[in-house]
């Protein structure tokens, strides 16, 4: 999962753009953050009033990033571009409301050190001894729950972000139990721990280049800072392929258990660029990699390679309609034929068979007569004889 979660944000055709794109969304992000805290230090009115301009990068890039996770769970191999703004800032809203209210335990945590210790510093009148007290054991205990929550917070989050992604539904990811079967998984704790390492390894390797910047600023600061920027433009780039990587591996770990709660919702399509999640097809075949999206306009497009026409061969081709006739004359003709002969042999048998039976009757006929003739013939001359008187 480690090498696939790395290699998902190149595997597109348009990983340039994809990644130049999500990098200055980065960057934008970064430095409307800290502008809009300036603003709401100094000038309230008009920090809230560009407070939705300063947010659309983020939510921008929260869709995308809830397209990312999405993909992991479908199996796909490939990461998506940056197309339908509009739907990804919606997607991203739903994100950052989902974020506030898992948020919202913190907020009270905080509040709650936060009140603790400004009695405590203030220490109004007749704030002393129980109340003293109190208010030092609720600064250790909603410490402590910050600390505890927080990192529950940093291991179910995902969790509830990968139902969102699936599901598109807000109250599905607020389910706790929901979550809860997600996040007890083997395949989510793998692929949380991967996404904690990238996230938390890849910003540490530009340390070292931020430390030669320095010792190169001592001996030629245009140079120091020249690799200062260079550094922090790495810094971005890097840091939004890591988090590429890191959601697609969130994703994917949380496919186990969003299968068996949502299967319609993350069924795989029989679409190119999708991959089962190591699954045999029903024909046993295993599925094949996965075809890219393209990017092409506001919209993405399948790459679709046009399968060449089988040619016929010339024995096999259709027979045309002269030929079709030409074949049922010729097979009339010949059964025309057979028949008549098979009538001219049977008429010849008849009257072969007819004639012989004449002949026979004529031949008995005449030998009877001959008979008769001789019997008569030898009866007439004893009789004579007899009749003689000598």
């Amino acid at each position: 999962m480690l090498s696939e979660s790395l290699r998902v944000p190149y595997r597109t055709d348009d990983a340039i753009g994809t990644t130049a794109v999500g990098s200055v969304l980065t960057a934008l992000v970064g430095i409307g953050s800290v502008v809009w805290i300036v603003l709401l230090a100094v000038w309230l009115p008009v920090g809230l009033a560009v407070t939705p301009v300063v947010a659309l990068p983020s939510l921008v890039l929260r869709g995308y990033l809830l397209d990312v996770v999405d993909g992991g769970v479908r199996g796909q191999i490939t990461a998506p571009s940056f197309v339908r703004w509009g739907s990804l800032a919606r997607r991203g809203a739903g994100s950052a409301l989902l974020s506030a209210v898992y948020l919202l335990p913190a907020a009270v945590c905080v509040g709650l050190v936060i009140g603790a210790g400004v009695a405590t510093v203030v220490s109004p009148p007749g704030f002393e001894g129980a109340l003293q007290a109190l208010t030092g054991v609720v600064i250790m205990v909603a410490g402590f729950g910050l600390l505890v929550y927080g990192l529950v917070y940093l291991y179910v989050r995902p969790a509830a972000r990968a139902v969102f992604a699936t599901t598109g539904s807000v109250r599905a990811a607020l389910g706790v139990r929901r979550v809860a079967r997600v996040a007890v998984t083997a395949d989510y704790l793998t692929g949380w721990l991967i996404a904690m390492g990238v996230l938390a390894v890849g910003p540490a390797l530009l340390l070292p280049l931020f430390v030669v910047a320095g010792v190169v600023g001592v001996v030629s600061p245009p140079a120091g800072a020249l690799l200062v920027v260079a550094t922090l433009l790495l810094g971005v780039v890097s840091g939004f392929v890591f988090r590429v990587s890191a959601a697609w591996s969130t994703g994917r770990g949380a496919a186990t258990g969003l299968e068996t709660q949502f299967p319609a919702a993350t069924a795989t399509d029989d679409e190119p660029g999708v991959t089962p999640r190591g699954r045999p097809t029903p024909d046993g075949d295993t599925p094949g990699e996965a075809i890219a999206p393209v990017q092409t306009g506001r919209t993405v497009g399948k790459r679709a390679t046009p399968e060449p026409e089988p040619e016929i061969p010339a024995h096999d081709a259709e027979p045309t309609a002269d030929e079709t006739a030409d074949s049922d004359a010729e097979s009339t003709s010949k059964h025309d034929t057979e028949a008549t002969s098979e009538s001219d042999t049977e008429t010849d048998a008849e009257a072969t068979s007819e004639s012989d039976t004449e002949t026979d009757a004529e031949a008995t006929s005449k030998s009877d007569a001959e008979s008769t003739a001789d019997e008569d013939d030898s009866a007439f001359v004893w009789g004579v004889d007899d009749a003689d008187p000598r």
